[in-house]
């Protein structure tokens, strides 16, 4: 894994022409507000930082501190309320349906704190359910990869730990630049979340941004950061 730092929390440059392309993500002067029954809610507070290929990053917080909203944001599933968002220098704020689509097919892997496996499909069929290619053996490795085997079998037959990981080699299929990871070990006890764990870290070749409330999981990552009131703040590094 590399070792450079994986999150820089200074503000970015506030001109498009000047973001680093090199960047797999970065997020400037990013807020998001929600707004409910006549009242607002500040869940992400002008957050500028920008994470580097191939780094593994934790953001850790409690309930509603807006983790998901930095994995909502960067995954394009919703906007920021101000400031732009950019996946591999690609301004994301203006793009249509179809680019916005094809950017997160090709650039982008999710997954969530439940598994959401289609019941009447496979192990592999999952895994290949989004696949842009139909190399099958690709889906093969990566299961290999995660530690699993019997792959003809359904999602009734896994445990929440194997749900995850099937998940986990789901979301690497198309060979994503950025994996965003949004408490994906909530559900799992202390033994299987090292196990999961220990798989994601062997993970060298995407750039992994993961959020959990646990602090402990801070040692297999580069670097650690807590938001809290919206606003991130760096905690320890790993060695």
């Amino acid at each position: 894994m590399n070792t450079e730092t994986s999150i820089h929390t200074e503000d970015p440059p506030n001109i498009e022409n000047s973001i680093n392309t090199e960047d797999i993500l970065t997020f400037n002067g990013v807020s998001k507000v929600y707004s409910k029954g006549g009242f607002e809610k500040v869940a992400l507070n002008n957050l500028s930082f920008s994470l580097h290929p191939h780094t593994h990053t934790l953001i850790t917080g409690s309930s509603g501190a807006g983790k998901t909203s930095i994995i909502y944001l960067a995954g394009l599933i919703k906007k920021p309320s101000e400031g732009k968002i950019f996946v591999k220098g690609i301004s994301t704020n203006d793009l249509g349906e179809t680019e916005r689509s094809n950017l997160i097919k090709n650039e982008i892997g999710l997954i969530f704190r439940r598994s959401n496996l289609l019941p009447y499909l496979s192990i592999l069929e999952n895994v290949m359910l989004p696949m842009i290619s139909s190399e099958q053996s690709k889906a093969e490795d990566l299961l290999e990869k995660i530690e699993l085997n019997n792959w003809s079998r359904f999602p009734r037959d896994l445990s929440i730990e194997e749900e995850q990981k099937v998940a986990l080699a789901r979301s690497l299929v198309n060979d994503p630049a950025l994996l965003l990871a949004d408490e994906p070990t909530g559900e799992l006890d202390w033994d299987e979340t090292e196990n999961f764990m220990e798989i994601l870290r062997k993970m060298d070749n995407v750039t992994i941004l993961m959020t959990s409330d646990q602090n402990s999981l801070n040692h297999f990552f580069q670097n650690t950061h807590e938001l809290k009131y919206g606003i991130l703040n760096p905690l320890s590094s790993s060695e």
